[in-house]
């Protein structure tokens, strides 16, 4: 009996053994399946030399310029004196005139900006929004 199981155990396996080799075998003659062709993108258009004109860089306004300048003048002039170089006085100008926008401590300091600011050259008229803060 043992001889017997020992033949159909090495016939089992023979068997076995065949029908893997048989469908390891089974797609050697076909080709594989061709793969999808590739999307390629569009070769991109050719596209013309056109020269474009060098940037230049922007031209300031005149008006703008000397406005600015006028401002700058009016500040200094303020940061000179040493009793208003202490406060944050903001100076805006258009057109020679000028207008001052802060805060102050006293009357006297309020007054003191508006006849320096009328001194400099270039000042048309002042209008000063200074404001009276104690402690300032």
């Amino acid at each position: 009996m043992v001889a017997q199981l020992g033949r159909l155990a090495a016939t089992g396996f023979s068997a076995v053994l065949a029908a893997i080799s048989l469908l390891g075998t089974a797609g050697c003659d076909s080709k594989p399946a061709p793969e999808p062709a590739a999307k390629t993108a569009a070769p991109a258009p050719a596209t013309a030399s056109i020269k474009t004109p060098k940037a230049e860089p922007p031209r300031a306004d005149p008006a703008a310029v000397r406005d600015a300048a006028l401002a700058a003048a009016v500040k200094a002039a303020l940061a000179a004196d040493s009793r208003l170089k202490s406060f944050a006085i903001d100076i805006r100008a258009a057109n020679g005139s000028v207008e001052l926008f802060g805060t102050v401590d006293a009357k006297s300091s309020r007054e003191k900006a508006d006849k320096i600011a009328a001194a400099v050259e270039g000042v048309r008229s002042v209008n000063n929004h200074l404001v009276l803060v104690s402690g300032s």
